[in-house]
């Protein structure tokens, strides 16, 4: 019996093989970063100043400070998961286009910085560059938050909480738990069960979108296999802004938007 139903899996296999082909190219075996240092930095009109920030629980982060004298506001950019500013130049590039000042840094436990993440503790994070980039703009300049993917959540809190100009949410999620099941195949989801830690699960866009009244971007691709464009749309739709507006980047996945040509056109139309 046991044979039997080895020798039926091999056929559905093989049957399975034959009538499917995938194709890999060369550029999928490659997930090239091109880097970038603060002393190989050159970008006429832009100075970039290597920073570290100190939070209220003991921690230094390692920032980049982006300056423009033509700035009309300050972006604290909230990074995703995986982000590190020594990969960040698609971001920078894209941000040279529009007359902002922008304020990078690696959250705790990340690149140069100090400590372990957490979630309380990257919320101390967020708020230490916020504040950073208060006292080092000052009150001339308009400031704004920028969160892609889970950095979505961080740049959420402060609009809800902070006195900010505009906000935008890059590949955004609509809370944890869905951002967790989208990352599963459904078919697996019907065998798994997802115990999720309750400070995780309080990470809610949905509910803080709906209580803020400022100008809110949000952008996301069509391609996005983690944070769904429908995720987007959704947060859209419970955003009680006045002044709102969503962009749909065809083509785009989860962390390749600003590499294209309407990301840069959606910054330059916000902060226009």
């Amino acid at each position: 019996m046991k044979k039997y139903a080895l020798l039926v899996l091999f056929l559905a296999i093989w049957f399975f093989a034959s009538c499917t082909t995938v194709q890999i190219t060369e550029n999928d075996a490659f997930d090239a970063h091109r880097t970038i240092y603060p002393s190989l930095f050159e970008k006429a009109g832009i100075e970039l100043h290597d920073i570290s920030i100190d939070t209220d629980d003991g921690e230094i982060l390692n920032a980049w400070f982006f300056e423009r004298e033509d700035a009309v506001a300050t972006v604290v950019y909230f990074g995703g998961n995986g982000f590190l500013m020594v990969k960040s130049n698609p971001l920078i590039e894209a941000y040279a286009t529009v007359p902002v000042n922008l304020l990078l840094f690696d959250y705790r436990g990340y690149g140069q910085s100090t400590g372990n993440p957490t979630v309380a503790g990257v919320r101390k994070d967020a708020e230490a560059a916020v504040q950073f980039a208060r006292n080092l703009t000052g009150d001339d300049k308009k400031l704004y938050v920028h969160g892609h993917s889970i950095g979505s959540f961080l740049a959420a809190r402060i609009a809800d909480e902070q006195e900010i100009d505009g906000y935008i949410l890059e590949s955004p999620a609509t809370d944890v738990d869905n951002m967790t099941r989208k990352r599963v195949p459904w078919i697996a989801r019907l065998f798994i069960r997802f115990d999720i830690d309750d400070v995780l699960k309080e990470q809610n866009n949905l509910e803080k979108v709906s209580r803020i009244d400022i100008p809110l971007l949000i952008m996301g691709g069509s391609n996005d296999e983690i944070t769904p464009f429908r995720m987007a749309e959704e947060l859209y739709e419970a955003s009680s802004s006045s002044d709102k507006k969503l962009i749909r980047i065809t083509g785009g996945s989860h962390n390749d938007l600003p590499k294209s040509v309407e990301y840069r056109r959606a910054l330059a139309d916000y902060f226009n």
